[in-house]
This record gives C-alpha cells, structure tokens and sequence, in this order.
C-alpha cells in the first residue's frame, strides 16, 4: 500500500519531517503525538532559517529512520532524495562531509531492511556530491552494506571503474588500502568471484612497497590470506605474489614461513616438491583447511605446464608419468584437462607415445613467468648498487639469458607465446628496455612499434606512475635518475648537444623540449633516444629588436586533437613594429606598443603557424616589456593550455598568461589580488596549476606560499607554506615537482637543482640523496614512454627552408652573439650567409655540407 504525501507551499524538507514524524508517533495517539511533531517541525524550520543543514539533515534521517519499515520504498525513496539533496546547500567541504557521514550511517544501519533500497539511497547521495573525498566516503559505505545486507552482486558492476574513481577522488595510500580490501571482502561473497577477489588483494599487498617492518605486519594476515586462497582456487594457475615485500615478510616469520615456502612450490616447482612438503607438514594442511587431492590436483596440471615450457615441443608420455606420478592409463587424462582448463593447446600421438606441444597457453605462469622475470630483472639492474648485484648475479644472469637464447633458437619458443600474454608483460616494462627487445622478434618489434600499444603504455605508466625519473639539466649534460631507485645517474646524449647552451623547456610524457636558439627546437623522448627536429621557422622582428630575453617557450599536449605542440612567442623591444599594430576592433585610434609574435608548432602536421592575438592579451604587452626570469619563460601545462609569468617591475603587476592549445586563444588568467605585488612562478602537482610566491625583499628569512587552483572557473586556494629550510641560504626559486607514493610528501626543487621531500604534516625536511649527482641543475619529472616511436632521428625538415623566408642576417646576429657557431649545423649556414651579406670576408665559392 502506497502512502500519499499532501502537496503544498510547504518547504519540501519540512514536509518530509511532518511525513515522518506524523508515522513515527501514530501508535502513541493524537494527545500525545501532536506536541512531538509540532516541536519537531518547529526545530526544522529554526535549522532552515539559520541555515544549520547538517542539524536539519541529522533531524529528518533520524526521523526517516524510525520509520522506514512502515512505508513503502517509494515514499522511502522519495524521502532520502529530498535528504540527500541538502548536501547541495553547503558550500564548505567540511560541512558536507560530516551531513556525508550522518546520512550515510543512518542508511546501512539496517542492512536487512529494504538492503538494495539502501544501496540505491547511497548511489543517488554520490551521484549528488562534487566533493571527491565525499564520493569516497559514501562509495566505502555502499560496500560496507553490499556485504552486510547481502546485495554483493548489486555493486559488482561498479568496480570496473575502480580505476577511474581513483584518478578522481585523490586518495592516499591508507584509504587505497581500505577500498581494495572492502572490495575484495564483497568479492569474497560470490564463490565464482574468487579470481577477481584476488586480484584486488594483490592490488592492496601491492601498496606495501617501501615501507618498514611495523607497517608491513599489517598486511601479514592478508598476505597469509591471498597465498591460502591462490593455493585452493582450482582455476588460478597465476599470481604476483611471490616478490612482493608484504609477501616475503612471510618467509622469515616463524608461524607464516611455511604458508610462504608452500606458496613458492605452487609457483615455481613441480609436483616432487610438493609431495616431499605434504609428507613433513601434514597437520600444516589441515590448520588451513587444504584439501590434499585438491592441492595434488592443482600441482599435476602445473607441473604439466612447466614441462611443456621446458621441453622441445614433444613431451615423452613416460615423461608425464613421471613428473605427474600419475599410471599410464592417466597419463592422457591429465593432458586433456590441461586442455580444457586452457593451460596448453596440443595434441597426442597414441601410436608413438607423445604430446606435441603446438603452445603453451598459460606460459605466464612458469615459461613466459621465467622470460618475464629475466625481462624485468634487464630494466632494474642497472640500477642495483654493487653490493647487491655482483659477479654472482651476473653470472646467473649470464646462464640463464644462454639458455633461454638456446631456446629461442632450437624450440621457437618466440612464436609459441601468446601475443596477449606478451603485451600484458610489455606494458609492465619501461621504454628503455622495450627499445631493446624489439630486435628479438618481428611480432615483438611489430607490437611495440604499434600505435596501440604506444597509447597503452603511456597510459598504464601514467595511471600506476611506475618507471617515473628525474630529468637533471646541467651546464653541459643531461641526465637521469629513477626516483624511486636514485642510486644511478644516467647520461643523455642528443644531437643538439653543444656545450652549456642546450635548453630544456618542457617536458609531457616522455617527451622533452630542447632547444638552442629561438630559431633551433626539437621534440626528444630520453627513454628511446628519438629526436624529432622541427622545421626552422624563422622570428618576423627584425634582429636588432630580439634577444634571448624576451623569447618564451612552451611544450604541451592537445588532448582534445591528441596532438604535441610548441609554442613561440616574441617580444620586440621596440614599439610599434610594422605588420604588429595593437588596435581593438571597432576602435579608432592605432596603439603604439611593444607588439609580440605568437607561432604554434604541430607535430601531426609537422609545421608552424602564426597566431593573431585579440585585443585583450595584447593589453600587458601594450606599453613596457618583459623580461623572462629565470626559468620563467618555459609555459607549464595544466588543463590542457599552457602558462607563463610575465614578470612584475615598478610600473605594472605580475600577471599570468594562458594559452589554450586546443582553441589557440592566448588570454590573461587573474591571480590572487593579495599577491599581484609579490615574487610569482607557476608550477603544476597533479595535474593542477600551482602558483609559487615568496617576497622578494626577504627571500634569506621569509617563507614561500603555495596556491592551487584545482579547476578553471574555481577560485585560487592556499595549499601550503613551506619554511626555509635551514640547509638553504634563500629561496630563489621553488617549484613543487611530484607527489610521494602515499602523497604524504611533496618533492620539492629549490634554487638550482636541491631536491628535497617536504613533509606535508611535520613540515620537515629531507634531501633527495642521488649518487653522483653534483649540482647545480634544473629538474623536470619525466614518464617513461614510447611518443615519437624508436625510429631515431625523424623530422628532419630540408635545409635550405631556413633561408627561403624571414631576415637571414638576424639569425647571423643571433648565432655569433648567442651561440659562437657552436650550435646545430643548419645554424652554422645561416651565420655564414648572414657574414657573407654582411662583409662578405668568406672566400668565394666556400660551401658548406653536413
């Protein structure tokens, strides 16, 4: 039977509390009920007019409460709605968490009354919240009733996109913890989930990386957990268990030592081993309720799949008998389920008595197993210290890559392996080694030359921020250095290598921006070592109204085009430049001003176009110049547009440029007033654009402050004050570069290249410590990634282009001023047709060729 609710006038908040309060007090009479539900509609409408939501909200679920068996779910439905919807009218992130917290507890308080009811409620609330860590707070109560009210299969769906919901609510490491294990607990309801429930363990004993010994107890139950349960599962035959520290921890433990080595049989040997471990630990398989045929079983097709890995192709069916420990008359039997469980494709030749392998399906877990940990073992041991890489792990190494090779070559275990399997092991590896292994293999070189595969690469090292390093740029080097292994630095040589000239001005996923001049750029990814030259476009300004000091740059990526751009633009330091004028539509007079040239690099097009600015940005350029500080004149990118400082002076602010690289539209984006006569940088931390500001009359004592702003269209908040830090003499320039692995810590680079972790809760310090590293350098974050391919040099634009447009004698001027002839060849050129213009004291018929 459906409830009515009257229509009316009447606040629909307030009317839900009558509803309510009405049902709540029916059974006491109407002498008793009506002061009860005068008073609690008085109460409400006092929290409505003072604007006390959180008490009005704790009023009318406590009331919804009392009478949500009484109702239909309909009006229950219709009840919470109205409920939930007050969260809309809190501005303050704190304020809504808590109405959060006080609504979301009510709902799962009954978990057995109207269970999917509830759980729908909780989707609706979510659905309404704008406030990540609020989403993430309701999302955890959802699963908390999943598992209480029986409604597993209700939210199973929903965790496809844990993913996603993970980019987007911001978590830190404790709270990935707690979602991954609340997961895997629903998970655990449906028995058929077992694989996927797994999976989600793993992610959780996953997180435990770095940490000591105290916070890795804590996952040793759970590690405990998921061994037991890969051992039992009868349709799991791979794992990552085995190398993870939340899982070695195990093997030195006293009571879980044996659940450890037992897990370590499974994974790596053959059905001998388990046996003789089943003869000395039988009451060890009963405490964990391990059945023995179930677990000789699961050793029998794994012990197959090992064989079949091992062996040329033709496996001896005496062979599997004995490995197996199995009669004659099983022998067949167990290949056919090794079939069936899609373990190995082959086929049985009854009249010679073998098994010809044709591939080994699930090779992952022991042949590719094998392969993979080698691969994996080549991109991580250049960055072992000595002490734990030496002459006998290299001789290891050394039989191990001969065998394999020997494999390679007589078995065509290559072409054996699955190409999903490859590629599942591939997106794993960092670019550096990838490049190496294209040359084993033309599906291997195919594969990773693959667009598809470029996308997914840097798309799973953007996700998991695996592989990530530090870009240092010297005087005269460029190197790198993993961040989570600082233990190695790593030359980077490069074609515009020229002494102390070459500059960094940007880096977005693997790819750099180098330069030399203003007329000399290239796109160049470290990992792969390929360089995409652009083509010379040359500055419209005549060379006398040009330096180096009023040139910015930029580098960033379209995604809306899915294009890599460069930006150039340049000041003239002279007024009014013929073709430059500054005039506003419809406006009559002409304005006289220092006119800036603006040009956009394509890489999918592969050339340059200029941009005609609209009135507004030209409006700072207008009457004085900018000097570019230092490092200021490199555009940070954030939301898909690039920025830049122009620099205040006694006659104009600070302000802050925008250039959108999808609309091409250069404006001026406003600034915290309180800071418009302070010491600004930009930089970006995940993704958002931070501004950097400090007072520049007391840079040895004072502090530097840090905004964020998390959206366009939002307003600037502060994110934190960093002290100086007592190894630091003054702050010069700061720049938050990337958060640490709990996002309990910022890596902070301070004046040339001192890297230091801030702590975001002690406010302490601590010194990225790199062996080997002498500074002073500029750093930048850079991902590990395939963009430009592995093809080498590309893009090289034909020469002679440089000098069919534009002032030829500029770049002359601009090259013996700034460069002293020792920069790109082309340059070179076009300083000697600039001399020859000029005084004409080169011989004739001199010729240049490179």
């Amino acid at each position: 039977m459906t409830t009515v609710v009257p229509t009316s006038e009447e606040d629909p908040s307030l009317a839900i509390v009558r509803f309510t309060s009405q049902l709540a007090w029916v059974d006491a009479g109407p002498e008793a009920a009506e002061p009860q539900v005068t008073r609690l509609c008085r109460e409400a409408e006092e929290s409505i007019v003072a604007g006390s939501w959180l008490d009005l909200a704790t009023l009318m679920v406590t009331s919804a409460d009392l009478v949500s068996s009484k109702i239909s779910d309909k009006d229950l439905e219709c009840t919470y709605t109205i409920i939930c919807s007050l969260v809309k009218n809190v501005s303050s992130p704190e304020e809504v968490l808590e109405m959060v917290k006080v609504i979301a507890s009510k709902v799962v308080q009954q978990p057995n009354d109207k269970a999917s009811l509830r759980l729908k409620i909780l989707f609706n609330l979510y659905n309404l919240l704008d406030h990540p860590n609020a989403r993430f707070q309701v999302y955890m109560k959802a699963l908390e009733l999943a598992v209480s009210g029986k409604v597993a299969d209700d939210i199973v769906p929903s965790f496809k996109k844990v993913d996603s919901f993970l980019k987007e609510w911001n978590i830190d490491i404790k709270d990935q913890r707690e979602l991954f294990l609340a997961i895997a607990n629903v998970l655990r309801e449906n028995k058929s989930l077992a694989k996927e429930s797994l999976q989600f363990v793993t992610r959780y004993l996953a997180t435990f990386s770095n940490e000591d010994a105290q916070v890795l107890s804590e996952a040793k139950d759970e590690a405990v957990r998921a061994a037991i349960d890969f051992i039992k599962a009868p349709s799991i035959f791979q794992c990552d268990l085995l190398d993870m520290p939340a899982v070695a921890q195990l093997e030195k433990d006293p009571n879980s030592a044996l659940v450890y080595q037992l897990l370590k049989i499974f994974i790596t040997q053959r059905l001998d081993a388990y046996m003789e471990f089943q003869n000395a630990n039988s009451e060890f398989l009963q405490t964990y309720v391990l059945v023995e045929e179930d677990c000789v079983a699961k050793m029998r097709l794994l012990s197959l799949v090992d064989l079949a890995s091992d062996e040329s192709g033709k496996i001896p069916y005496a062979s599997i008998k004995n490995i197996l420990q199995v009669n004659d008359e099983e022998v067949e039997l167990w290949v056919v389920k090794a079939i069936s469980a899609k373990l190995v494709d082959c086929k049985m030749d009854q009249m010679n008595q073998f098994v010809i392998v044709r591939q080994v399906l699930y090779a992952l877990s022991f042949g590719l197993y094998k392969v993979a940990r080698i691969l994996i073992l080549l991109s991580h041991f250049s960055r072992c210290v000595e002490s734990e890489f030496g002459q006998t792990q290299w001789q290891s190494l050394r039989t191990k890559l001969a065998a394999w090779r020997d494999n390679v070559a007589t078995q065509g275990i290559m072409a054996s392996v699955p190409m999903d399997i490859v590629n599942d092991v591939f997106l794993r590896l960092p670019a550096s080694t990838l490049v190496r292994c294209r040359v084993l293999s033309k599906p291997w070189f195919s594969l990773i030359d693959s667009s598809d595969f470029l996308a997914s690469h840097l798309k799973r090292t953007l996700e998991t921020e695996e592989h990530l390093m530090i870009l240092l740029q010297s005087h005269r080097l460029l190197r790198t250095v993993y961040l989570d292994g600082p233990d190695k630095l790593s030359d980077v040589d490069h074609p515009l290598q020229t002494g102390n000239l070459t500059k960094v001005f940007g880096s977005v996923n693997g790819v750099i921006g180098l330069t030399n001049s203003p007329v000399v750029l290239a796109l160049f990814n470290p990992s792969t070592r390929t360089i995409h030259r652009l083509p010379i476009e040359p500055i419209d300004f005549s060379e006398r109204s040009i330096t180096r000091e009023y040139v910015f740059y930029g580098l960033g990526y379209d995604s809306v085009s899915d294009d890599y751009k460069v930006v150039r633009m340049v000041q003239s330091k002279h007024k009014g430049y013929e073709g430059y004028p500054l005039q506003m539509e419809g406006y009559p007079l002409q304005m006289e001003g220092y006119p800036v040239e603006t040009k956009v690099f394509s890489l999918k097009s592969n050339s340059w176009k200029r941009i005609h600015l609209r009135f507004e940005p030209q409006i700072p350029f207008m009457f004085l110049y900018y000097h570019v500080l230092y490092r200021r004149g490199n555009g940070v990118l954030a939301s898909n547009s690039l920025h830049w400082v122009l620099p205040g002076n006694p006659l104009a602010l600070s302000k802050i440029i925008r250039f959108d690289l999808a609309t091409d539209d250069l404006s001026v984006l406003s600034g915290p007033l309180e800071l418009c006569h302070e010491v600004m940088n930009l930089g970006v931390l995940d993704g958002c654009l931070c501004l950097i500001c400090h007072d520049y009359h007391n840079i040895r004592n004072g502090h530097v402050d840090v905004w964020i702003l998390r959206e366009y269209g939002g307003s600037w908040s502060k994110f934190i004050t960093v002290p100086k830090p007592e190894t630091v003499v003054s702050f010069k320039f700061v720049r938050p570069l990337i958060y640490s692995k709990d996002r309990s810590k910022i890596l902070l680079e301070i004046n040339s290249g001192t890297l230091m972790w801030f702590d975001l809760v002690d406010k302490s310090f601590e010194t990225l410590q790199i062996k080997g590293y002498k500074g002073p350098s500029n750093a930048e974050i850079l991902v590990s990634s395939l963009v430009l391919g592995c093809k080498g040099v590309s893009g090289r634009a034909p020469e002679k282009r440089m000098l069919q447009k534009g002032n030829k004698s500029w770049y002359a001027h601009l090259c013996s001023l700034v460069l002293g002839c020792r920069g790109d060849p082309r340059e070179k050129e076009i300083m000697v047709k600039g001399n020859k213009r000029r005084g004409g004291f080169l011989s004739k018929g001199f010729k240049l060729k490179f």
